[in-house]
């Protein structure tokens, strides 16, 4: 297990399912990935480039999903998103493994939309 997940563990362990968590991941280059931990049903990934210009990128999971993900962003901040961007959390944390190993680009083994 890399120090990234033992993070990403240590975090989740403090999360209420009932309360997902927003967690924002950092490049040196000072893009950033968000992951959603400690929902049931999965996580959501947002990536804003450094710059914060557009373009921005959410990941896209069951496109006909209908319902609302609900998330939190520093513990009471109510954020949604839809239900449709939720990915299994696995292959959210592999995204982040990768968005940290790449300099520059979003992971691959996630579909992403733009916002």
């Amino acid at each position: 297990m890399c120090e990234l997940d033992r993070v990403l563990d240590r975090i989740l362990s403090e999360v209420s399912p009932e309360l997902p968590q927003a967690v924002f991941v950092a490049r040196r280059n000072g893009d950033c990935l968000t992951i959603v931990l400690g929902a049931q049903e999965g996580s959501v990934l947002s990536f804003v480039a450094a710059s914060c210009d557009p373009p921005y990128f959410i990941s896209l999971g069951a496109p006909m999903a209908q319902r609302v993900f609900t998330y939190y962003v520093e513990r009471d901040d109510h954020t949604e998103a839809l239900a449709s961007n939720v990915v299994p959390e696995r292959d959210a944390r592999e995204a982040v493994r990768e968005f940290i190993r790449l300099t520059t680009g979003l992971p691959g083994n996630v579909t992403w939309t733009e916002v």
